[in-house]
């Protein structure tokens, strides 16, 4: 999907000539770092961005002396955040039941996205009834008339393997009725071509057996899925949770594993294949973390969310003593193994907070994936990179994800300096999207109405 830069004469827009001056900018491509910098914003794109002491070049399409400037001197810009892996829709407050979605939640969902910095949000195959499509659709075309969300993109519904009499369904335990049960390839091609015909941004398919407890989808009908939806020209991210299944997914030609490997370690063979393939690895890590308490500390969160739901939530959290709400310490301690080896070997790890589920908080969860990927030594200009660059490459999108020239102007302006503490991501002290700066009192305003 591309995103064209404006051709317009800037002599008519120096209205809308915005510079930031004086901020260190984390460009978010895993290495670049400018001290002292000025980004220069002409029609939401980003028109210069260099140290503010560099001479501008005679090339650059700003007027001398139009627009005005802004001092962000002591603060850091970055990217915004793009969210690949999510689920929209199924979580109030800190509840995620199917009885809370709705078209209303999913714009709630979309405008908490956007207030703690996140661009863009993937929602990956539990669209119940086409609502997502339908919220999506009316963005895109202009018809839902409120600046202040995050982009949606979507999978649509996903696809599991039906159930038999020995084994229940494998779909996530919050969109049962979402998901399309599959009889076999023959089925599971007809429904990949209806989701085409609707225009999904991907094809999600699950895999796993849910610790034998669910059926599992055979082989052949993960082929007939990746290969009809490749036919759309679309991408297939496979839920996996064991290597075999990763193995199966690979197999199929899958472009996407919506999981690392969890049981046992990938052994090199099948690294080695993932690398070969350039196949996209979401790193899931944060909705298997222990259940810590000290994330709801964050003074973000209490800006929009009521005390008591805070402190409700805190209390199911430290009934865990400490383990994950699902799954085991031992099976985390693995994944973080994982996903050091997988990076170190190169490949191609991708943010994935698998927002909207268990203790994974719609805006939160993306920093807390941030956290948990620096916990797990991947360097924190690295996992700036999956969560900037390397998501929205993955979507398609040619027009965010990075502070260079051309962008569209998505800025995360930081208190503090995230490679000294990556938590300093949740330090906002302001947001501009698409060249405007966001009314954070206003937003905040809506998303707490929204909580009653």
């Amino acid at each position: 999907m591309s995103h064209d830069r404006s051709t317009s004469d800037s002599s008519d827009h120096s209205a809308d000539t915005t510079t930031y001056i004086g901020a260190r900018v984390i460009v978010g491509d895993g290495h670049t770092v400018l001290e002292n910098a000025a980004i220069t914003v002409l029609d939401g794109r980003i028109q210069r961005v260099a140290p503010a002491d560099q001479p501008r070049q005679d090339d650059i399409d700003v007027p001398h002396g139009a627009g005005h400037t802004v001092s962000v001197h002591g603060k850091t810009i970055m990217p915004a955040l793009v969210n690949p892996h999510g689920h929209i829709g199924y979580m109030r407050g800190t509840e995620c039941h199917p009885r809370h979605y709705s078209r209303d939640n999913i714009i709630d969902h979309l405008r908490r996205s956007l207030y703690f910095g996140i661009s863009t949000f993937q929602s990956l195959g539990t669209d119940l009834d086409d609502t997502e499509i339908r919220v999506r659709d009316d963005q895109r075309a202009g018809r839902l008339d409120d600046p202040d969300l995050a982009t949606l993109f979507t999978a649509g519904a996903g696809i599991v393997a039906a159930p038999t009499t020995d084994a229940g369904s494998g779909a996530p335990f919050f969109a049962i009725d979402a998901v399309h049960p599959t009889d076999g390839p023959e089925d599971a091609r007809t429904f990949v071509s209806s989701l085409a015909a609707k225009r999904v941004d991907a094809v999600k398919f699950w895999i796993d057996d849910r610790h034998g407890s669910a059926a599992k989808l055979r082989p052949e009908t993960a082929v007939a899925i990746v290969d009809e939806a490749h036919r759309h020209g679309l991408k297939a991210a496979a839920h996996i949770y064991t290597a075999d299944d990763a193995r199966v997914a690979l197999s199929a030609g899958a472009d996407i594993l919506a999981h690392m490997p969890r049981n046992p370690d990938p052994d090199d063979k099948l690294i080695q294949e993932l690398i070969d393939r350039d196949v996209a690895v979401f790193t899931s890590m944060s909705v298997q973390g222990p259940a810590s308490t000290d994330w709801l500390d964050e003074p973000i969160l209490h800006e929009v969310f009521p005390e008591a739901i805070l402190a409700d939530f805190r209390s199911h959290l430290t009934d865990r003593g400490h383990e994950p709400l699902f799954d085991t310490s031992q099976t985390y301690a693995r994944l973080q193994r994982t996903a050091t080896t997988l990076h170190a070997a190169g490949v191609r790890l991708v943010l994935s907070p698998d927002t909207g589920v268990f203790a994974q908080l719609p805006g939160m969860a993306e920093h807390r994936e941030l956290q948990a990927l620096v916990e797990a030594d991947i360097p924190v200009l690295h996992a700036i990179e999956f969560a900037t660059q390397r998501s929205a490459r993955l979507l398609g999108l040619d027009d965010r994800g990075l502070l260079e020239v051309g962008r569209r102007a998505d800025l995360l302006i930081l208190d503090a300096d995230p490679r000294d503490d990556i938590r300093n991501t949740r330090k906002i002290s302001s947001i501009v999207m698409n060249g405007r700066m966001v009314d954070r009192s206003r937003l905040r305003h809506k998303i707490r109405a929204a909580m009653g």
